[in-house]
């Protein structure tokens, strides 16, 4: 009986380990097969993640090219730029087809896209090359040589400029080419005008202009004066003429 009973135990114990290890088995499989569907999850993770990484890369790259366009423009509207001229009112100091260096600063500085001043520290003066807005309203900016500023009496006879009753001298040099002296600053002329203007006194804040090439030249003797707050900047030298980079003209200071 005992053994009976013994035995029986043992084949119950056997089952019930079989039953256990089947149970295990299909436990184990039941965890297993979720498992299965893990790789490609875990492939949709790293896609989408990518995905937002170059996302906010681009972004960023995006966001530093817009601010250094804005940068550049407000430099070009406040500091300095370039102009291409294509007339010859200002030969030979300009040559039509010059591209011409203007500093907007040497004035003042303008808060950038508006006409207000964040300082002004000086004014044109006689000799000085500007830039300016059209005053009769045209697109398109021009540039003259300042004869004269507010207040003095400018006039035209014989092909000889007068500012304030006094002749500016000019001046021949042995290679036949002619200067003209405005006060202490001298300028190489491209042609005398004989058709007297004048006398016409200048407005307060305002400027007679003229072009060196006074036959071509469309300036105050027909426009009228220019006011002051129109004015762009200084220009400084040519640093292109024509289709070339002329080094000899580059670091030449426009006189």
């Amino acid at each position: 009986m005992s053994r009976a009973s013994g035995a029986f135990a043992f084949v119950m114990r056997a089952g019930w380990i079989g039953l256990d290890r089947d149970a295990t088995e299909q436990h184990a499989m039941a965890s297993f097969e979720p498992s299965l569907t893990l790789p490609e999850e875990e492939a949709e993770a790293p896609v989408a993640s990518r995905r937002k990484r170059l996302f906010a890369i681009l972004f960023k790259r995006a966001c530093k090219i817009l601010a250094l366009v804005v940068v550049l423009t407000a430099a070009r509207a406040s500091l300095a730029d370039q102009y291409h001229v294509p007339t010859g009112s200002m030969w030979p100091t300009i040559e039509p087809g010059d591209r011409i260096f203007v500093v907007k600063a040497a004035y003042g500085l303008r808060i950038p896209f508006t006409e207000a001043w964040l300082f002004h520290h000086k004014s044109p003066r006689p000799g000085d090359v500007v830039v300016f807005a059209d005053p009769r309203g045209g697109a398109i900016p021009l540039v003259k040589r300042v004869v004269a500023t507010a207040g003095q009496t400018v006039a035209v006879k014989r092909g000889i400029l007068y500012i304030d009753g006094r002749p500016q001298r000019i001046e021949r040099l042995p290679d036949g080419r002619f200067l003209e002296h405005l006060g202490p600053r001298a300028h190489e002329s491209g042609g005398r005008d004989f058709e007297d203007f004048g006398p016409a006194v200048v407005p307060a804040d305002h400027l007679f202009v003229m072009g060196d090439n006074r036959p071509a030249s469309l300036d105050s003797r027909v426009m009228g004066t220019v006011p002051s707050a129109l004015v762009r900047g200084q220009v400084l030298g040519v640093i292109f003429r024509g289709e070339g980079f002329d080094w000899e003209r580059v670091f030449r200071w426009i006189r």
